[in-house]
Formats: structure tokens, sequence, C-alpha cells
């Protein structure tokens, strides 16, 4: 009976019905393999996707979530594009690269123009005009557009790279310079990004060498292990994270002086094309998200700079007006400023360098840090000029005037809590001296050949040829406004401070501003701005109009005096203390500071006879500072330490900072477990019940994930009764797993020299096919029905005693042995 009605199903699942021929329509199927393995594509998205991220994280313009779909498309067409042999390899390049510019060009045209293509090629033609007549050129759709292009061709290149050139180490560099380049402009906690592509880039590496070797032994007749994939791939998984753990605890911060002069040599082609590149493609910083200072050698006129009211440092002063210099600029482009070129010199601990004036008082000042401002690199702040740090550091220097322009730490960015002592040389030029020191233009002039002290008044043709460079092409009416401010003012520091008090007088502070494409900075604040800027702005235009009238000027970047905190001896400087002025360079007296900024106070200036040129030398300063201190290590005995209950302003700032990078470092690690969970998970997958016929290994992983959804199958029930239980519970799945049900009770028990049987009738082939289709539908169903999640840690607590009962019983039989 059961016989019977075993044939009887069996037919009418396996028979068609009469009329079934004519009514039933062709079907495409389409089946798209990869001899590669799909895991090696999962892999190499994740290389592409933690560069892409980083990107994003960046945030150099807004719109950067394009990347996205770009970077998804480009990996498809670089898959395909290297899998077919069709079309010549350069044509495709064409098609791909013309498809990839259009894609950027829509894109990029949505974001920023409503979908208005023609405003953005009129956009582009302005930029193309601008950037071959030398000048700098700031939009930010242009580099919206040429980030997406590249993009897409940077997935497109790496999946051509691995699939068709095999060469996966090529891919992985050309995604390793692009993260490297970004995660050095975001914060640390993006470091994430380069772990997760280190590890897949390691596990790259080691599934394409696996794949080509195995290739190579089967070409070759030779025999390995079934269980080889799996057991290759696990050990390069643990060494992986093996040589990720021991690269986390190698030291770091070496650097080495005569290679970083030599990199940074203006002559390196890698920093004029860093140069062109800035001047080419450059961001308005519309939006900053909210900072507390961000000190790069970079200065660009943009938008509001969004600066917060976190404590960034806490300063103790013998001269508590001074400012904290970071660094200073040389050239200006029109739309920002840059440093130039530099040089290095290497200075120890508390080792004194010359001043660059004459006339110089010595200014201590213990630096404490609450919360790191933004640097690009590791900038030391002091007044200008520094003389000494009590910590390793290096000087670097204009390259023809010798001008200094900021100090860098050698132990790399401080971190909060860590403290330093500096010592700076401060102009004592008093008013009636700075206005004996005549223009450029009327000071005396000194023969090539001469061998003898220089006059006090002698300008170096170095200091003039480097701070008084202008752009082409600039407005000529900066220079008409710059004469009739100065028309009165006889002497070179009259000149200056009428130029001071004309830009405090005539024009209001106001962050709310942006610098429209393509106008030149100092026109645009002067005429068209409304008179309203912010400090970059009113430094850039003081400095500017001085050049235009002959006098070396420059802009300097750090941070106000803050104010002085209640009831204590330290000056408290926050994140909106960060500032930008001018200095004006005085023959004999170096570098002497101008505040044109309005709502800030001017400096004040020595009195006359306060002090004597000659009267201070470098080598006074000897070993009085005192080495860099950690927080807790005693810190400066002259600072005061944290009072009161609670806890202090800096220090919730500080928490504020470490919570935000535990929290962010927790995220990370969160998302690295369940990537390595899915990992796994699809290799054990994919070798369970691997000794089994095809039939049986569908059955089994069909009954496994019933059980993880709560579907009841009992041993008693037969496989029909099963299938039958499954299809009652998913009806949308019912044809399909009574097809596959009746396929494997007939390959189990049907005679196998019948007709009946699967591998006779040829239905054997569709097992691939409908199990491919119900996979994915059968774990979503687990997925709406995750009942496996109840009986978890149950299960979880039944294997760790299990596998400590084994352990110890493994334990006490080397016991008895002993």
């Amino acid at each position: 009976m059961q016989d019977a009605t075993i044939d009887r199903l069996s037919k009418l699942i396996s028979d068609p019905r009469p009329g079934d021929e004519k009514n039933r329509r062709p079907t495409l199927n389409i089946h798209f393999s990869m001899q590669e393995g799909w895991f090696s594509l999962f892999l190499l998205a994740t290389v592409v996707y933690s560069t892409i991220w980083s990107v994003q994280a960046a945030g150099w313009v807004d719109h950067l979530n394009i990347l996205t779909l770009t970077t998804a498309l480009g990996l498809i067409a670089g898959l395909i594009a290297s899998k077919q042999h069709r079309l010549p390899s350069f044509a495709v390049h064409l098609i791909v690269l013309g498809v990839g510019i259009l894609l950027a060009f829509w894109q990029t045209a949505g974001a920023f123009y409503s979908g208005n293509t023609a405003a953005l090629l009129h956009g582009m033609h302005d930029w193309l005009a601008a950037a071959l007549a030398g000048n700098s050129v700031e939009d930010d759709s242009i580099f919206l557009f040429f980030i997406t292009a590249l993009g897409f061709i940077l997935a497109y290149t790496s999946a051509w790279l691995v699939y068709r050139m095999r060469s996966p180490w090529l891919a992985i560099v050309a995604n390793a310079v692009v993260l490297l380049i970004n995660l050095s402009n975001i914060a640390p906690a993006y470091t994430l990004f380069l772990i997760v592509f280190l590890m897949g880039s390691l596990m790259l590496l080691l599934r394409f060498n696996l794949r080509e070797s195995v290739q190579r032994w089967r070409r070759q007749g030779l025999r390995y292990s079934d269980d080889l994939s799996w057991d290759v791939m696990q050990a390069g998984t643990l060494i992986s994270i093996g040589i990720l753990i021991f690269s986390w605890l190698l030291p770091w911060g070496y650097t080495s002086d005569a290679a970083s002069q030599i990199w940074n040599t203006s002559s390196n082609p890698w920093v004029q094309l860093e140069n062109t590149w800035n001047r080419i493609i450059s961001v308005n910083a519309a939006y900053n998200p909210s900072n507390h200072g961000n000190f790069r050698d970079t200065l660009v006129l943009g938008g509001n700079p969004n600066l917060n009211n976190d404590i960034v440092f806490k300063v103790k002063s013998s001269n508590p007006g001074l400012y904290l210099e970071s660094l200073s600029y040389t050239t200006y482009d029109g739309r920002g400023w840059s440093v130039g070129a530099t040089e290095n010199a290497s200075q120890k601990a508390n080792e004194a360098v010359a001043p660059e004036s004459q006339v110089s008082q010595l200014v201590r000042q213990d630096v404490s840090i609450v919360n790191t401002p933004g640097e690009e690199l590791p900038y030391l702040f002091g007044a200008p000029q520094i003389a000494s740090v009590s910590m390793p550091a290096t000087q670097v220097s204009t390259k023809n005037s010798g001008s200094q322009v900021a100090w860098l730490s050698k132990t790399g960015a401080l971190s909060p809590g860590e403290q330093y002592t500096v010592y700076s040389y401060v102009s004592a030029a008093d008013v009636e001296s700075l206005r004996s020191v005549p223009l450029p233009a009327n000071a005396p002039k000194v023969p090539a050949n001469y061998d003898g002290q220089p006059p006090l008044t002698y300008y170096d043709p170095g200091v003039l040829s480097t701070y008084l460079q202008l752009p082409t092409n600039l407005d000529p009416n900066i220079l008409s406004l710059a004469r009739r401010v100065t028309a009165n003012s006889s002497t070179m520091y009259d000149k200056a401070v009428a130029l001071q008090d004309y830009l405090r007088s005539n024009y209001t502070y106001d962050v709310n501003i942006q610098l429209p494409p393509g106008q030149e900075g100092v026109s645009w604040f002067l005429f068209r701005s409304g008179n309203r800027g912010f400090c970059n702005y009113f430094s850039t235009t003081m400095a500017v109009m001085a050049r235009e009238l002959g006098m070396p000027s420059r802009v300097v970047a750090g941070y106000t005096n803050g104010v002085l905190e209640p009831n204590r001896n330290d000056r408290v400087i926050r994140g909106s203390d960060a500032h930008s002025w001018a200095q004006i360079y005085f023959a004999g007296y170096g570098w002497v500071n101008f505040e044109p900024s309005a709502s800030f106070s001017t400096f004040d200036r020595p009195q006359p006879g306060q002090f004597t040129p000659g009267s201070l030398n470098p080598s006074s300063i000897g070993n009085s500072g005192t080495t860099p201190k950690r927080a807790g290590a005693g810190g400066f005995s002259s600072l005061p330490q944290e009072t009161g209950s609670g806890t202090s302003t800096a220090n919730a700032g500080q928490n504020q900072l470490v919570w935000r990078q535990r929290a962010g470092l927790a995220l990370g690690s969160v998302v690295l477990l369940f990537l390595f969970a899915c990992m796994f998970f699809g290799l054990w997958w994919r070798r369970l019940f691997r000794n089994y016929g095809l039939t049986k290994q569908i059955y089994g992983r069909i009954c496994l994930l019933a059980n993880w959804a709560g579907i009841e199958l009992r041993r008693s029930q037969t496989p029909y009764e099963s299938f039958q239980t499954l299809a009652e519970a998913a009806p949308g799945e019912a044809v399909v797993l009574e097809r596959l049900g009746d396929i494997y009770v007939r390959e189990l028990w049907a005679d196998p020299q019948s007709m009946e049987h699967p591998r006779r009738s040829g239905e054997m082939n569709e097992l691939p096919s409908l199990w491919k289709g119900l996979q994915p539908r059968l774990f979503m169903h687990v997925l709406r029905h995750p009942h496996f999640l109840r009986y978890l840690p149950e299960r979880a607590n039944k294997l760790t005693r299990k596998l400590w009962l084994r352990g110890r019983s493994r334990r006490l039989a080397n016991k008895e042995e002993l």
C-alpha cells in the first residue's frame, strides 16, 4: 500500500500533466559562477570598501555617500570585464572609463546642481580655465566629481587586477595608498578601517594563492585532502590575526631627519604633485564638523570653522599676554596659504637655537594638554619664536630665508594629560625702534662679496623673495586701497598700523560667510563680502596688502592667550580661541605681531629701553626646562592641581574624548567580530555534511534550518512527512520542498537501474539550481523565526561544560601516567 502511494505521488510530481507542454513558458536560467569562488569577491569588496569608507569618514566635501553605489558598480563592471574574452582589453578599458566618467558626472550634477548638467559643465569650464592660468581653484563639485570617478576606477581596477591580471598584490597596494592618505586626516578611532583592510587583504591573498595552487595541482594530477581549503583558511585567519596583534604592539613614532628632509624637499615629484593637486582640486570647506582647532600645512579661506568651547590647553606663562603659535605660512595662491619649501633640523630636549632678532625677551610657557587639537603633523605650540622645548623635536624653517615655520614633536602627537615646557624669543622692539626701520626698498644694500657684519636695517634677500610673493593677476584695487590707507604714514611701522586699524574699524568679525567659487579671497573680502569675515580673512588681507606695499609679511595660525582661570595662575585656552593673525618682518628686529581682526585686542609693545640689543644669549636657557610628564606623574610643581568635588571641566572634556574613542573602538570591534563570525559560519556551512551525497547534504541542511526556525521534525516521520511539515510551515516554498523530497526518497530507495532513479532520469542535475533558489529563502525564514536564540545559551553552556570535562579527563589521565 505504501509503495503504491509513493509511486502515485512520484508520478504526480515528476510526470507532466496533459496540456502542460503547450502552456509551459520557456524559462531563462542564467548561472553565473566564478572559479575563484564568491568568497574571494567578498574579500575584495572588504578591501575596496574599507578604503572608500575612509574617504567618506574624512568628509572632504558633502554628498560623499554616493561613493557607496559608485564603488559597487565599479566592482561589478570590473568583474564582468575581467570574465569576458570577446572584446580586446583596451576597448573594454575605454568603454568602462567612459561609463565611469559619465556616472560620476551624472551623480555630481544631481548632488550639487539638482540634476542640471549644463550648470556643472559651466563650472568645469571655469575650473579648467583657472587651472590652466595657474590660479588656485576651489569648487566642491569638481572635487566630488574627481573623487567619484576615482572611486569607480579604483573599484574597477581592483577587480581587473585580481580576476584578469591575477595580481591581488597590485590591487591591495592601490587601495592602501588611498586608505593611508585618508587615515592621516581623520580621527584615530577610524583605525578600524585599517584593521578591516589588513585582515581582508591577508585573507584575499591567502584565498587567491590557495585557489591558484589547487588548480595547478589538478593540472599536474596531484592529490590533496578535501579539507585542505578549510584547514588553510582556518590557519591563515589565525596567523593574520596574530600579525595584526604583533603589528599593533610594535613601537612607533620613529622618524629619520635626513629622510624627512629629502622627502619634503620642493623638488620631490610627490611634493610637486601634491601642491598641484591642492591648487587645482581644493575644497571650499563649506561645512566643518565641530572641532577645537585644525592645523595643517595649508590654510584655506573657507566657511565657518565651527569651533567649539572645549578646553585645549592650560598654560602658565611669564608673559600671559602672548599667543600660542603653531605654524606660519609663506605662499598665497588666491584662495589660501601654504608653507612652501622647508628644511628640517633635529633638536635635542632643551637645546636652544639662536634668535632671529637682535632685541628679544625670553619667555617661558608651561603647556598642559587637555584635548589635543586637530593636527596634520605633531606641531608644538609656543610664543613666537620658539627657542627650545623640553622634549626632542624637529625645527622646520623656510628653505630660502631660514625663518622658523614650526616645531614638531619627535615622539608623535601629544596626548591629553601630557605637559611640556617651551622657551621663546619674543621681539622686544619698542615702537620708536620699529619706526626707525625703513622699507626694504629704502634699506641699505650689501654687495655680494661683502663679508662683514651687515647693518641692523639690512634685509636678507631670501626673506624678501619668500615673503613678498603674490599670485599673478591680483586685483589692482587692492594695491590702490593699500596706498590710500597708508598715504599719511611715513614709516614702515606706521603703514602696518594703518592697515591694521583700517581693517579693524571698517570690517565686522563674522564666521557665517563663504568665499564664492572662482573668486580671489582678499579682493572678495575687501569689496564684495559686505565687510564681513573672520580671522583667516583679516590676517590674509593685511598680509597681502602689506606685500603689495613692499613689506615682508606672513600669516600665523595658533591660539590666542585665552582667559585667566579664576583664583589660579593658569590661562585656559579653548577651541574657540583658535586664531590666525599677521606678522611683518622688520630688519634687525625679526617678526612682529599685528592683530587686524576686529573684536580682538591689539598686541602691546615694550617700553623704550626696556630691552637692549645683544642682551640675550641662547646658552642662558641652559637645561632649565623640564622633561614632559604624563598626568598623574607629578606634573609641573608650579602648576596647581585640580581641587574641589566632582569632575573639573578639563577632566570632563578629557573623559568625553576617552569615552568617544572607547565607544568607537568598541563599535569597531563588534563590527569586526560580526564579519569574522559571518566568515567562519560560511566556511562551516559549506563543509557541513560534506562526506554525504548531494541529496543527503541538502536534506540535512534543510532539517537543520527547520530546527533553527522552531519547526519540529520527529525522528518517527518519513521524509515525505518531514517535507510535508516544512511545506505547511513555509507555504511559499511548498512546491520546491515537495520536489526535493521526492528526489531524495527516490535517490535512496528506487532501483538504481530503473528510469525512476534520479541519477538515471537526470533529475539530479536539478538539485543545485533548486537548492540555490531555496537556500536564501530558508535563511530569511529562520531570521523571521529565530527560534535558535532560545536554546543558544543552553547549547553554548553544554558545549563549554563538555570541553571542560574533556580537558579535565585528559589532565587526570596525564597525572596517572606520571
